[in-house]
């Protein structure tokens, strides 16, 4: 026969097909008798049981979206199908789980879910021996969602919900065998080069098989399978590749379906993990966040004792060590360390296991900060593959070390895939060498494989190629491996691997930054407030025996942290996400605030409203004087514009000021109008606002300099076209900054306070005929910060708001706040590495500074940010339509302030203005005398007391600080504690270090970037 080989391919995946090779698979069904029970919502197995049940039959439509309809399925196995395997397929185009016994089985993906024909979940094993005759009960709970939430509309219909198929029939291994030899064969001859000496002899051995197999012949099957064996026995030389592989589920905590069907999801995946590893022995399977496994454990306590068993045998690896996948942008430092704390914790106190990955596949960036926090938690590795994605430039390994802020360096590994969600058939393996960059340094990979996102996990088809591909010359060497198995490995095999030094910026996804601005507002309120609680229950406990509440703060911990997840702080999710955060973030605010309440009570007496002194309570490691609202009723020198009484309050770091009254101060705050402008003066600055709000000066008597270039006009509200071409919530597009609408002056201005301790001026705009702004401009008599606060009613279809600062400075780069600490940015556009960056992340405040001079923007709940030249701009609120098609609408109350400064931001204290901008005192009516309180403070202004609570498994104090400048030098941190014994420890409060307490504190050397705890014992 003369060759012809496109043809032959094309004969290959033929005979493949349905209506060949694949259709004997099952080559006998039977009909099942259904019964259904619409639920009341996403009840438990018990109380389905005691539904009405009604008879159903195939073509039944379930809904509607997000209802869930339990089946019985009484089945009747006939008599000659003995001695064969029997199966329930299912499909009913949604999502479903078998209970058997009251446990749940397995999960099922109906067709409805997108995915390929071959790999959708629709059978469950009934009996691998029939005994013929035999009756089984079982029910399926139908959920009326696909993998990715609700719809899927092929051809303008939706199919979700709708029962296509319920049956019983027979398996024939022998021809699912079969099948998966040809498959395997003829993948590789699709994928592999004709003219590679393995590539022609896939096609001519594949093509081979088709010509022995009789498919009505089974006495024909077993030389088909000879041919394949033959080609599989065929193994690779000791240089060959080495692919390690995992079973992987990523499923999103919560994204395009709510919280409650997450954690259906959850049960839908682990069970068909759990059920395949009967019949698969090799199979290794991965899973992150704890959350997920405390979910499983209450809700399905049968099927987690059957996970931790197979955690001893070392195939289900709890992976990450983190509560979820968080966003590694958006949370606090601290935030990110609790992350690690509650996860690790879980994993040990539930396995015995640490876990010693960071396991992130998909996240919007990740943060400098990291790698100290890894290391400090245990985790010398880290895997991710999202920022293969980037839009314009790709990091060019993917095996390296990634250096974090402070020098701390993680190995890390892309896998090289590019997926998280890889099918593991030919095309993935091959891809994952092909596409390796690092060939010349390192000899090993990973692949991650099974469904993702929405769950699902891997399927029997993976299994079975994984399975065929372990050592067949012309794939690389294929084996199931842990990530430490994998990591181990990696570490041993790499030579010369290159170093990447600060964050991992993710070219796409800028639009997370600001999308669902009040979420992102409820996260800051709360990380602050949880310190709060921390610091001052800590203390109270310590030092009054007031009990600490664990058990509570860990509960809200935990909301914060779930919260956190990448799919939800970013903005990302469905509305239902974002009512479900809204309730947990009411539940902090309220817990929270009654315990920072009670705690504040114990230590100062604060809240008696019949008391005649005045306390000022300062949760932060600075000492502070600033302009306070006062109790009601309290004499003051001024009344704010609301009614409230306004006074100078001081207090000590981290402790409180008592006095009979207010504190009186020399330096004048005044307002005056002069023609269309106002000025807003006292003793350091003076600002000058035109009637339209614009802010054309900002003068520096310090410094005898403006601060605002000549002409322009600053805090000018700036709106955007922002239809991003994909990914509307998540993305912000270049091409946006080429669109935009000036939003107009103020339509009204007018002095609403005139001092003599506070100034401000109120304007009013019109954004558009659906959007209106309010601010005020306000200026105290003891600070150069000049504050903003902001009222917003948003109504708009894909615009973004920001506000813009133009700036009388000059440099190449401008500095932003992350996690414990801060990196610098360009301000140009020289470089596509450059361009890609025209909006980034910053946390509390973003500087712009040359030699000698600069200016900060601070602010209390925005993210987004950019420096072009010498224009500052913050974003404010986005409008996108998907998933969530009401995003950020509605009403927004925020603030910003700007921080002009002499000399550079360290030395200005920005840093620790930025913190009192986000954390008001706590100022109350009290009995105790006057007086000053410090409970902790540290000697140099470049450390910062980030975190005091009480350690997890003593009665110790913890106490973290972290260098916030990127300095050298000594520090002693003081208490006045009772202090025993002091030690440093890791993040995880372990590995204990005793250091010296000496005269009521703790000297230590200080290094950039360092973050360092200690563990008091009193």
């Amino acid at each position: 026969m003369q060759k012809h080989l496109d043809l032959t391919r094309q004969r290959l995946k033929q005979f493949a097909s349905e209506s060949r090779l694949k259709g004997k698979i099952y080559p006998k069904d039977a009909p099942v008798r259904l019964y259904a029970y619409a639920a009341p919502g996403r009840i438990a197995y018990g109380e389905a049981m005691q539904g009405t049940y009604r008879a159903i039959e195939i073509g039944e439509k379930f809904g509607p979206a997000w209802s869930t309809h339990w089946v019985r399925v009484e089945i009747d196995i006939p008599e000659d199908w003995k001695g064969n395997e029997v199966a329930l397929l299912w499909d009913s185009t949604c999502e479903a789980c078998v209970w058997q016994n009251g446990e749940p089985r397995q999960g099922l993906t109906g067709s409805g879910s997108g995915w390929a024909a071959r790999s959708v979940r629709n059978d469950y094993v009934l009996t691998q021996q029939a005994q013929g005759g035999e009756h089984v009960d079982l029910y399926v709970e139908v959920a009326v969602n696909s993998l990715f939430g609700s719809g899927g509309r092929p051809r303008g219909v939706d199919l979700t919900g709708l029962l296509q198929q319920a049956a019983i029939a027979i398996f024939d291994r022998e021809a699912w065998d079969l099948y998966w030899d040809f498959l395997i064969l003829s993948d590789l001859a699709q994928q592999l080069p004709a003219n590679t000496p393995r590539g022609g002899q896939a096609l001519f051995a594949a093509n081979a098989m088709v010509n022995a197999i009789n498919l009505e012949d089974r006495s024909t099957w077993p030389a088909a399978r000879a041919i394949a064996a033959k080609f599989f026995s065929a193994h690779n030389g000791d240089g060959q590749f080495n692919l390690s592989a995992i079973g992987h589920a990523h499923i999103d905590s919560a994204w395009l379906w709510p919280l409650a069907e997450t954690q259906r999801k959850c049960i839908r995946t682990f069970s068909s993990v759990i059920n395949y590893m009967e019949d698969y022995p090799d199979y290794k399977f991965a899973c992150s966040q704890a959350q997920q496994y405390e979910w499983i454990k209450q809700k399905t306590p049968g099927l987690y004792e059957k996970i931790k068993a197979r955690v001893k045998e070392g195939r289900y690896i709890p992976a990450g060590g983190s509560w979820v996948e968080p966003d590694c942008n958006l949370p606090s430092g601290e935030s990110l360390v609790r992350q690690f704390l509650f996860g690790q914790r879980f994993f040990r106190q539930e396995f015995g296991i640490t876990c010693q990955e960071f396991w992130e596949p998909d996240v919007f960036g990740y943060s400098a900060a990291l790698p100290q926090i890894l290391r400090g938690v245990g985790m010398p590795h880290f895997l991710t593959i999202k920022l293969s994605w980037s839009q314009f430039n790709k990091i060019g390994a993917h095996t390296f070390w990634w250096e974090g802020l402070d020098g701390s360096r993680v190995l890390t590994h892309f896998p090289p895939a590019d997926d998280y969600n890889a099918m593991a058939d030919v095309a993935a393996v091959l891809k994952s060498v092909s596409n390796y960059r690092d060939l010349d340094r390192s000899n090993e990979a990973y692949m991650l494989f099974g469904y993702g996102d929405g769950g699902g996990g891997p399927t029997k088809a993976m299994l079975e190629q994984v399975q065929r591909m372990k050592d067949v010359d012309g794939l690389p060497k294929v084996a199931m491996r842990s990530p430490n198995e994998f990591f181990t490995r990696l570490e041993t095999d790499g030579q010369d691997l290159t170093t990447w030094v600060g964050e991992l910026y993710l070219e796409l996804h800028r639009g997370t930054y600001t999308t669902q601005a009040l979420n992102k507002k409820y996260n800051r309120q709360s990380e602050f407030l949880l310190h709060d609680v921390e610091f001052l229950a800590a203390m109270a406990h310590a030092l009054h025996g007031a009990a600490y509440p664990a058990q509570e703060l860990s509960r809200l911990w935990k909301l914060v942290l779930f919260n956190q997840f990448h799919d939800i702080i970013p903005g990302s999710s469905i509305p239902e996400v974002y009512r479900d955060s809204t309730v947990h973030y009411e539940d902090i605010r309220a817990s929270g605030g009654g315990l920072r309440q009670q705690a504040a009570q114990v230590l100062t007496g604060a809240g008696n409203t019949s008391a005649a002194n005045l306390v000022a309570l300062n949760t932060l490691g600075v000492e502070r004087k600033e302009v306070v609202v006062l109790p009601a009723g309290t004499p003051s020198a001024q009344v704010s514009a609301a009614g409230e009484p306004l006074g100078v309050m001081a207090a000590p770091p981290m402790g409180y000021g008592v006095s009979t009254s207010p504190e009186t101060v020399e330096q004048q705050v005044q307002v005056t109008e002069e023609g269309q402008s106002f000025i807003l003066e006292n003793d350091v600055i003076r600002a000058t606002l035109s009637r339209a709000g614009a802010l054309v000066s900002l003068y520096d008597k310090r410094a005898a300099r403006e601060s605002i270039e000549a002409g322009a006009e600053a805090n000018h509200f700036v709106i955007y076209d922002d239809d991003p071409a994909n990914w509307d919530a998540w993305d912000v597009d270049v091409f946006h900054l080429e669109k935009r609408y000036e939003a107009g002056g103020a339509v009204s201005a007018r002095v609403v306070e005139a001092g003599p301790l506070r100034v401000a001026v109120a304007f009013e705009y019109t954004l558009s005929p659906a959007s209106t702004l309010e601010q005020t401009v306000s200026l105290t008599a003891i600070s150069p910060r000049l504050d903003f606060v902001t009222e917003v009613e948003w109504h708009e279809a894909h615009k973004f708001l920001k506000v813009e600062f133009p700036l009388a400075v000059r440099s190449a780069n401008a500095t932003y706040e992350i996690q414990f600490g801060h990196l610098q940015r360009p301000t140009h556009f020289n470089t596509s590495w450059d361009m890609a960056r025209f909006e980034v992340l910053a946390h509390k405040w973003a500087d712009l500074s040359e030699a000698g001079y600069g200016v900060s923007l601070i602010n209390d709940c925005k993210y987004g940010h950019a420096v072009h030249g010498n224009v500052m701009r913050l974003s404010l609120l986005r409008s996108p339509k998907n998933p969530d098609p009401n995003a950020d609408m509605g009403h927004h109350a925020f603030k910003y302030a700007l921080l002009p400064h002499a000399g550079s931001f360290q030395e200005a204290g920005v840093i620790a203005e930025a913190y009192r901008f986000n954390a008001p005192m706590i100022v109350a009516a009290t009995q105790a005398a006057p007086g000053e309180v410090s409970f902790f403070s540290v000697d140099n202004p470049a450390m910062v007391i980030d975190t005091v609570k009480k350690a997890e498994d003593s009665d110790a104090i913890i106490v973290r600080l972290y260098e916030a400048f990127g300095s050298r030098g000594k520090a002693t941190l003081s208490s006045r504690l009772p202090v025993k014994a002091a030690a440093r420890v890791n993040l995880l409060e372990e590995e204990d270090e005793p250091v010296d307490w000496v005269d009521g504190g703790v000297s230590f050397e200080v290094t950039p970037f360092k973050l360092m705890t200690f563990k008091l014992t009193l």
